[in-house]
């Protein structure tokens, strides 16, 4: 069993709907130490995987580490049950700067899609939300299988209904016959904000560097994006960055097509975060099936 699969359960769904932001988050963090306490052999591979980034790798670095993974998920947990809190936290809690803002004007002053190239680092369930909050709408691609998928749909389609947001749309890689390569150039045609992850490991991915260690990524995005150049697209890696344990701070860097090499673009981007602050790169936990053989 996988700390995924070990917290995202009834109980917990149960446990996070009926408790604050606080003491939810503190029940899902010391469930998530005793899962770890009784689960050597994973904090070993998590511990192997910051020896193969060349990570500090210590007591503290490895709790530090550990305790965000299990955020992660106590985040993924607040977002499926949660609806006027969700909102508050997405809307006060949540710092995005007008210059970051400037951008998504200029999408639409410009007539341009946006492509928002995520990583596994930060509070990632709550970025869609943040930008709703302020008017901008999202497809989001990626796995939504049953149960967390539909509820997922159905909570952030009742808050943009309810306190008049911008919309996020699933664009579900599970999902028998979807496209997801026409569908998102399709998008990017019709102007949208689209979002998908360079971080994780796919049969579209080709080997780039992070830190200077080989890792497999881009998740096939350089096939799509090269059908477009900088007139039709604003491409940003955002980085929902956890200041602590209840405010964030949405952290930007903007890419240009006509540069090149744009995924090695990405993972330079993601690598001066995870300098930054390691800990907040959950894909550590699974980085092994990202190395190349």
């Amino acid at each position: 069993m996988s700390i995924g699969s070990y917290l995202l359960n009834k109980e917990n769904l149960d446990l996070v709907a009926k408790k604050s932001w606080k003491f939810g988050r503190a029940a899902i963090l010391e469930a998530g130490r005793k899962y770890y306490d009784a689960s050597p052999g994973d904090v070993e591979e998590i511990a192997s995987n910051m020896r193969y980034m060349q990570l500090p790798v210590n007591d503290a670095s490895l709790a530090l580490t550990l305790e965000h993974i299990v955020a992660h998920y106590f985040e993924k947990l607040f977002v499926l049950v949660k609806s006027y809190e969700a909102f508050w936290i997405a809307q006060k809690r949540i710092a995005i700067s007008d210059e970051i803002l400037e951008y998504f004007k200029e999408a639409e002053r410009d007539k341009k899609g946006v492509f928002l190239a995520e990583a596994h680092y930060g509070a990632t369930y709550f970025l869609a939300l943040a930008l709703n909050v302020r008017g901008i709408s999202v497809s989001s691609v990626g796995k939504f299988p049953p149960p967390v998928g539909p509820m997922l749909r159905q909570n952030m389609a009742e808050m943009a209904e309810r306190y008049h947001l911008g919309k996020t749309s699933f664009l579900d890689l599970t999902a028998a016959g979807t496209d997801a390569p026409m569908e998102m150039m399709s998008l990017f045609l019709q102007k949208k904000v689209v979002s998908n992850v360079f971080d994780e490991n796919n049969q579209f991915c080709k080997k780039h560097l992070l830190l200077g260690r080989p890792i497999m990524g881009g998740t096939g995005m350089d096939m799509i994006l090269k059908g477009f150049n900088d007139n039709d697209l604003i491409i940003l890696t955002p980085f929902l960055v956890r200041n602590d344990e209840e405010s964030f701070t949405l952290k930007v860097e903007r890419h240009y097509l006509a540069a090149g090499n744009i995924i090695d673009s990405f993972f330079a981007a993601l690598g001066r975060m995870i300098l930054a602050a390691p800990e907040q790169w959950y894909f550590i936990r699974e980085l092994k099936e990202a190395i190349p053989e």
